[in-house]
């Protein structure tokens, strides 16, 4: 680690606090900890957990530990070492020291005894400037999930300069996993319950290529359709187990429910080469097959033309969505505003709704001096679009969140849901405005009906579900990620006698036809693409893009 981070970043309490504190509960946690695999004597382990929380990675442990110095003879001094345990928060490290303390007394431990261990474990510090003298057997626990956006510049330039993973805009999370790995001993294990994007983000380039050279990930369980945390959280975590020093194969799987959480679907064992490439971890060996040719024939989806970009945020919708009518502003200041529920049977249908719109032709914001009934409206709600953060020490307090650009929202364009349990796209050829919950894919080389259809076709399904290890039924995240991680070929390389066919079969909405000609581009059987169609791939149809 290259120094300290500047203190004037600190406050009373931890800029973390507010972000970070989503806590375990304690059931996924002994669930997560049954995939680790600990030493038979628990006197030897040396254990680190560098977000401590309430404990919900430690408690479970402490029985054994009591237990094993009861058998062995050795004096509870003994487990001082075992366990070194970070807390940020000094609140929380404080009541988490109470809680072991408590276990270990009621477990045996004299008071005065279970104190001194309690105080022991738990350091009230920040993990990642912490500086522990020894390595550890096992590392695990939940780190800390916060955006780029979130973490004060300071510490972002630090992190920056310190863990070479941290960049790409990666969530803290990624910081805590690098220099973790800096600290597990040769056939050591590091266990983290963490946001699944490690295993397709570009940021988590560097992760991958570590976990699969530097030893093997023993196994990848998706948590994504489980309450996981005390507080309901968008985090869509999975848990991973990594080995290091080791070679082996990966199991992976998933979890369902709430109070009973059982194994989701089939489990699947995967090796993975030394990469940095996203991990598939589809279940299934055809799709796997599938897309292994995919990526050696084809390039990324954005190296064969296209350009995917997100839909625009406003960072406050009940001031700038509205009907159109009923938005007491200039005409030429609103644009007609598509989300989610636009795209229906493979089209967007515009609901009559609109954004207003703050920027001109260049996507600089207009002086509000120039539109007199849109300046008396945004004064009108001043407090609600000067209270969100971005905007309350800005010049410019009435902007929305994104920049509006004439050619993205009026050029023709594909829309795909950000989240489904099927992809859901739709074809947007009149040039509508798409909100934050969509993601926007351009083409200046494919065709964009054949692009459409091509997605829809299994394509876009085959790919994304193959980068998570939810269940088939779960649902998905179809983001710039997942998106930007699609093979499919250059246009202008194709066969021009496939084009033709391919072309004619779905203008005819010959859906067996066309599936037929996909799974021939793909080298797989078109009944393996069947499985990963769009939601509306039945109701797609020339027609309605108006040729």
């Amino acid at each position: 680690m290259v120094g300290r981070v500047d203190s004037d970043v600190a406050t009373d309490r931890p800029w973390q606090a507010g972000l970070c504190q989503f806590f375990t509960r304690d059931k996924v946690a002994t669930l997560c900890l049954r995939h680790v695999s600990f030493p038979e004597d628990p006197l030897a382990l040396r254990l680190l957990e560098p977000a401590a929380g309430q404990g919900a990675f430690i408690l479970p442990l402490l029985r054994g530990l009591v237990e094993a110095c009861c058998k062995q003879g050795k004096s509870y001094d003994q487990l001082r070492p075992v366990i070194r345990a970070y807390e940020i928060d000094p609140d929380v490290a404080a009541t988490l020291r109470d809680r072991c303390a408590e276990e270990l007394s009621e477990l045996g431990v004299a008071q005065s005894i279970a104190r001194d261990i309690a105080r022991a474990w738990i350091k009230n510090e920040d993990f990642l400037e912490a500086r522990p003298r020894v390595r550890f057997t096992h590392i695990v626990g939940n780190p800390p999930y916060i955006r780029w956006d979130a973490i004060p510049a300071p510490l972002r330039t630090s992190y920056r300069e310190r863990f070479s993973s941290f960049k790409q805009r990666a969530d803290l999370y990624i910081a805590f996993i690098e220099r973790s790995l800096e600290l597990l001993e040769p056939g050591g294990q590091l266990a983290f319950l963490c946001p699944g994007t490690w295993t397709r983000n570009v940021y988590g380039g560097s992760i991958r290529e570590a976990f699969t050279s530097q030893g093997h990930l023993k196994a990848i369980v998706d948590f994504s359709d489980v309450d996981s945390f005390e507080t309901p959280a968008d985090a869509y975590p999975h848990f991973f187990v990594f080995e290091n020093g080791t070679s082996g194969s990966t199991k992976i799987l998933s979890m369902a429910g709430t109070d009973t959480i059982i194994r989701s679907g089939s489990s699947a064992v995967r090796t993975f080469a030394p990469s940095s490439s996203p991990l598939l971890l589809s279940r299934d060996a055809a799709a796997e097959k599938t897309l292994e040719f995919a990526r050696g024939t084809f390039p990324r989806i954005e190296d064969a033309g296209c350009v995917i970009r997100v839909g625009s945020a406003t960072g406050c919708n009940e001031v700038f969505l509205g009907p159109t009518e009923k938005l007491p502003v200039e005409r030429s200041r609103t644009l007609p505003f598509v989300n989610a529920r636009s795209i229906q049977d493979g089209t967007v249908h515009w609901s009559g709704t609109s954004i207003v719109n703050v920027f001109d032709a260049n996507g600089k914001v207009v002086k509000l001096a120039d539109y007199p009934r849109m300046a008396a409206y945004l004064r009108k709600h001043k407090k609600p679009l000067k209270s969100r953060a971005k905007a309350s020490t800005s010049k410019t307090w009435w902007r929305s969140i994104d920049s509006l650009h004439p050619d993205w929202h009026a050029s023709p364009k594909l829309l795909v849901v950000d989240v489904s349990a099927s992809p859901v796209i739709g074809i947007d050829t009149v040039g509508y405005c798409a909100g934050s919950g969509v993601y926007q894919i351009k083409s200046a080389s494919w065709p964009l009906e054949d692009l459409h259809v091509l997605l829809s076709a299994g394509v876009l399904g085959l790919f994304v579900k193959a980068l998570s290890a939810g269940a088939a039924t779960g649902f998905h995240r179809f983001q710039k990620s997942q998106l930007s991680a699609v093979h499919i070929p250059r246009w202008e390389e194709i066969e021009p006698g496939w084009k033709k066919r391919f072309s004619h079969a779905h203008r005819a909405k010959n859906w067996a036809r066309t599936l037929d000609l996909v799974a021939e581009l793909y080298q797989c059987e078109a009944g393996l693409l069947a499985g990963y169609v769009a939601r509306d791939w039945a109701g797609i149809s020339s027609k309605l893009t108006g040729r």
